[in-house]
Order: structure tokens, then C-alpha cells, then sequence
């Protein structure tokens, strides 16, 4: 795939054939109109993904215009582009909408596709690291079928994940809305039961929430049940971006709170070896232990206890607030704590020459 960049935009690869991403560096709301251009080529297709803004910062707009030339009669060609904005998480924001626009410009036929936006929204929901993306997808059809090269047979595959998820952003099919935090999300009920035994009970079970077209979730914010949702169609966490450490365990912890709370096994192993690997520290020990405690997750109770078992750390942490709580609510732990200190601190006694054939004399 042919890549182009400039100082306001880029386009970024995907494994998808015929897909590719338009990142588009974020500036002061304050900047005047200008126009960026982003150039690919997919699917056999010249693309062209344009981001333009108006100068009092209101609405912005984001133009795929494909076209495609591999065959000068266009008999029977098709082709069939799609734009979609993401948020933070990686997970559709909105979509592209209308029928797209095209004209035969000779041996070309070429399609124009755009979408709309409030500026204010794509700066409080998408923007991530200073930029957000676009998913841009072309796929040509000829004769009902795909006029691109023969796939392998890994590629003839479609991502089921993928296209579910989009049926549900779009509402299509749709048989059950969650009210979470504020925020409502469409699903199928059967890719839920799939993935979680309790939404399984809950959805085809004797429990009220079978017979509700919609069903409040109470003590669990909006992003963390989002990103159960894409794991759930995706198996696979969103991409969390450039996002600080401390926040990054914040969400992982709420989330494999989560995974726990639904069943989703993986889900929470996945999150388990997240906070893990991304960097215990004093400010955030005793709430992962205790995370770990109430979820039942050793491997993450053993990283808490090897880290309070450095004499530095244990020091700094002794003396919080949390780590008083931690003592009246949870002794047990607090006995853990303790003795893999002292384990981790205790030296070898020595035996002393003689002292083991005195004692078998006696």
C-alpha cells in the first residue's frame, strides 16, 4: 500500500487489504480554515481522504474520494467505500453517511463519501496522543463479486467480529440497549451470550432482563463497559492509545472488575496480565492488592506482595492512608504482607561445626 504523508495528516497501514487508517494531527481550535490531503492506494484504488475545517471551529468534515480505472468499459464494476470515525478506544464514533457520490470521468469511475462532525465532540471523544483516526475501507465488486486479486485462504475469512460490531454501532439487528453511565449501547443478544455465562442467564434466562428491550447497569462506568463490548465482539482489547500509566491501571482494574462480575474468564486474565506488566507502583499497590483479593487473581496477588517485600517500597507505603484501610478491612492480607517481608529479609542461620552430631549423641 502506498503511504503519504504531511505536517497535518498521515496514513497508517493496516493489515486489512483493503482498508487503511487517516490520522489527523489535532491543533488549536483557534487555527484558521485549511484542507490536508492523505493519499492510498487499496483495493486497486486510487484514495484520497481529505479533512477540512472552517475557521470558527464549529464543524469539521472528512472526504473519501475514491477512484478506480482497471477497466475502461465499467461494465459491471462497483465499488463501495466506507468512513468511519473512531474514538479513543478504537471503536466506531460515527460513520459516514448517504448514498456516496459518484461520476464516470472517462476511464474512471470515481466515488465521494463524506462525514460531519462538531468539532467540540471530536476533541472530547476521539482525540488520543494529539491526533485521531479515521478508518477508510474500499472494497470493488464486478458481477457481484470481488474485482480484486485471488485471496488466500486465511483472507477469504471475513472478520466476524468486525461486522457485528459495525451492525451494532449501526443498530442493525439489534435486539438489546444497555443504559450504562449515562450512555446507551445497542447489542445482540447472542454474541453477549456467547462470551458471558451471566449475560447468558440474564438475557435467555427466567430473570426480568429477558423480557427488557433495555437494561440499566448500575455501579460501572461507560468506558469500561465499552471496552467489554469490543472485547466481546472483537476478542481483543482497544487500542489504549498513548495514555498515561496511572490511568491506563485505573481502567484496567475497572475492567477486569468487570470481567469478573460477567464471567468473561479470558477477559479477566487478559487485564490480570495488563496490570502486571504495566508498572505496580506505591500509589497504586494497595488498591491492585486489593483488587486482587476480591477477584481472586494470584498471579496479580503475588506481583503486589514481591513488590511490598522491597524494604524502600514497604517503607513508603506503610505510612498511607489506604495501607491503614487495608489493615482494618482486610487483616488476612495484611498477615501476607507482612511475612513475605519478613521472608524476603530474613538471612540463613548458620549451623554451628559439631552441632548436628551433638545433637544425635543426645
Amino acid at each position: 500500500m502506498a503511504e503519504d504523508k504531511s505536517n497535518d495528516c498521515e496514513v497508517v497501514t493496516t493489515r486489512e487489504t483493503g482498508q487503511f487508517h487517516f490520522r489527523v494531527w489535532f491543533s488549536p481550535i483557534e487555527a484558521p480554515c485549511f484542507r490536508t490531503v492523505a493519499r492510498s492506494v487499496v483495493a486497486g484504488c486510487k484514495c484520497q481522504a481529505i479533512f477540512w475545517r472552517g475557521s470558527n471551529g464549529g464543524k469539521l468534515k472528512l472526504i473519501l474520494m475514491v477512484r478506480h480505472g482497471s477497466n475502461p468499459t465499467m461494465d459491471g464494476i462497483k465499488v463501495i467505500p466506507s468512513i468511519v470515525l473512531l474514538d479513543k478506544t478504537g471503536s466506531p464514533a460515527s460513520m459516514g453517511t448517504g448514498t456516496p457520490q459518484h461520476s464516470s470521468e472517462g476511464s474512471t469511475l470515481a466515488y465521494n463519501l463524506d462525514l460531519s462532525s462538531l468539532w467540540e465532540d471530536v476533541r472530547a471523544n476521539c482525540v488520543v496522543d494529539d491526533h485521531f483516526q479515521v478508518m477508510c475501507s474500499v472494497e470493488v465488486v464486478s458481477d457481484g463479486k470481488p474485482a480484486t486479486a485471488p485471496l488466500t485462504a486465511e483472507e477469504e475469512v471475513p472478520d466476524l467480529g468486525h461486522d457485528l460490531a459495525m451492525m451494532s454501532y449501526k443498530q442493525q439487528l439489534t435486539d438489546v440497549s444497555f443504559d450504562v453511565d449515562g450512555e446507551s449501547f445497542s447489542a445482540h443478544r447472542l454474541v453477549l451470550a456467547a462470551r458471558s455465562p451471566v449475560f447468558r442467564a440474564e438475557l435467555y434466562g427466567s430473570m426480568a432482563e429477558s423480557r427488557m428491550a433495555s437494561i440499566t447497569i448500575q455501579e460501572m462506568g461507560a468506558s469500561t463497559f465499552r471496552s467489554m463490548l469490543h472485547y466481546m465482539y472483537h476478542g481483543s482489547l482497544p487500542d489504549a492509545g498513548m495514555m498515561d500509566v496511572s490511568s491506563t491501571m485505573a481502567e484496567y482494574q475497572s475492567l477486569l472488575a468487570a470481567a469478573d462480575r460477567y464471567g468473561v474468564e479470558r477477559l479477566k486474565k487478559i487485564c490480570e496480565d495488563k496490570l502486571c506488566g504495566n508498572g505496580i507502583t506505591v500509589d497504586n499497590v494497595v488498591s491492585t492488592l486489593e483488587l486482587a483479593e476480591r477477584h481472586v487473581c494470584p498471579k496479580l496477588k503475588a506481583s503486589c506482595l514481591d513488590f511490598l517485600s522491597d524494604g524502600e517500597n514497604f517503607k513508603m507505603v506503610a505510612t498511607t492512608d489506604e495501607y491503614f484501610h487495608l489493615m482494618q478491612t482486610a487483616p488476612s492480607v495484611l498477615v501476607e504482607v507482612r511475612n513475605r517481608f519478613k521472608m524476603a529479609h530474613e538471612k540463613p542461620t548458620l549451623t554451628e561445626p559439631g552441632a548436628h552430631k551433638k545433637s544425635r549423641m543426645c
